[in-house]
C-alpha cells in the first residue's frame, strides 16, 4: 500500500506542474502563483485530486490519512526543491504564499474523506 502512495504522490506532482503550466496560459504569465487567486483554485484542486487518492487507497483510520496526506505534502515540497535550487529559482517558486497554499491543499485533502 505505501508503493502506491508513493506512487500517488508522483501523480499529484505531475498534476500539480500540469495544472500551475494551465493557470500560467490562462493567466499570460510566467508564474501563475503571482495571483493569489490561481493559487487558490489549484489548492482547491490538489484537495479534490489528494481526496480522491486517499479514497483509491482505502485508509483504516483517519490517522493514516492525515499521514497519506502530510507524506505526499512532503514529497511534494521535497521534489520542487530538487528542482528549484539547482536552477536558482527557490525564491520565485517559494516566494508566494500561495504555493503554501497547494501544500495545505495535498495535505488537507485526505482528511475531507
Amino acid at each position: 500500500m505505501y508503493l502506491k502512495a508513493f506512487g500517488y504522490g508522483l501523480l499529484l506532482f505531475l498534476i500539480t506542474m500540469v495544472l500551475l503550466f494551465l493557470m500560467s496560459v490562462v493567466t499570460q504569465s510566467d508564474q501563475s502563483v503571482d495571483y493569489p487567486w490561481a493559487g487558490a483554485i489549484i489548492a482547491v484542486l490538489m484537495a479534490g485530486c489528494s481526496r480522491w487518492f486517499s479514497r483509491l487507497l482505502h485508509p483504516a483510520s483517519t490517522k493514516q490519512a492525515r499521514t497519506f496526506g502530510i507524506v505526499w505534502a512532503v514529497m511534494l515540497a521535497a521534489i520542487l526543491l530538487l528542482i528549484a535550487i539547482p536552477n536558482q529559482t527557490t525564491e520565485i517558486v517559494f516566494g508566494q504564499w500561495s504555493t503554501y497554499l497547494i501544500f495545505i491543499g495535498v495535505a488537507v485533502g485526505p482528511l475531507l474523506k
